[in-house]
């Protein structure tokens, strides 16, 4: 997988800009944008985009393809563009179409070693793409990770994209059970259907003391009805709020 740092503007208006735009389209791209000197204090892992109309990824690895994230790179984007407007220190890492890997399960793959390489990092929040039948909007969890709490994450980012959206987040690590939290202040009691809980880039980086969330966005907050890579005015919503809860739930830890 080759890395490509990008030091452009991301977006051009509400599109990606061209020459980004044609990055994540690769296949085996490491993509990596950086606001802020180091150490990034957030990186935001996108482990399994792929680009519109790509189902699947990892179709060379040996233990068989596995489901794409299509766009998932689109409102990450969107956080980390506002945590960079909010001066936060933060790098973007978004493995693009992996073709012979599953980057977030090998600790050893160029996505973790990125991912985890720099000390001083207090938060690594992954992006993924739920599919459609998925049961609930947004599912939040740290998998095996003891050092998150993606319940009071929940609350954080339930708050801030407001009435008419729910987020299940798990209730204790190594457990798929979750509380569903929407507003006004209801919730209620379900189980998680992606709870991560093999995911080796959260577990790891428990093991070196950095607190790590994952994901799972539905599908109307990453493409448009005709597959273009323009992101809907859910996405956008969902990426600010993402960088909004973020920044609260760093400065809440402190």
């Amino acid at each position: 997988m080759k890395r490509y740092p990008y030091r452009g503007a991301p977006w051009r208006a509400r599109t990606l800009a061209p020459g980004l735009a044609r990055l994540l389209t690769r296949r085996d791209a490491l993509v990596e944008l950086r606001h802020g000197e180091p150490p990034a204090v957030v990186v935001i892992g996108v482990p399994h985009h792929a680009a519109p109309g790509v189902e699947w990824i990892a179709e060379r690895r040996p233990e068989g393809r596995r489901v794409a994230d299509e766009n998932a790179a689109l409102y990450a984007l969107v956080c980390f563009s506002r945590l960079a407007a909010c001066g936060v220190p933060c790098r973007l890492l978004v493995a693009a179409h992996a073709t012979d890997h599953d980057p977030n399960k090998l600790p050893e793959s160029p996505y973790c070693r990125r991912a985890l390489g720099e000390a001083g990092v207090r938060l690594l929040f992954e992006c993924h793409a739920a599919g459609p039948r998925a049961p609930h909007e947004l599912e939040i969890s740290a998998g095996r990770n003891r050092h998150a709490q993606p319940l009071r994450f929940a609350n954080l980012l339930v708050g801030a994209l407001g009435a008419g959206h729910h987020v299940a987040a798990q209730k204790r690590p190594g457990r798929s059970a979750a509380v569903v939290l929407a507003p006004p202040g209801s919730a209620r009691e379900s189980r998680l259907r992606y709870p991560a809980l093999r995911t080796r880039s959260l577990s790891e980086a428990g093991r070196r003391g950095v607190a790590a969330l994952h994901l799972e966005a539905a599908p109307r907050f990453r493409t448009l009805p005709d597959g273009t890579p323009h992101l809907p005015g859910a996405g956008r919503h969902l990426g600010r709020a993402l960088a909004d809860a973020i920044h609260a739930y760093l400065r809440d830890a402190r």
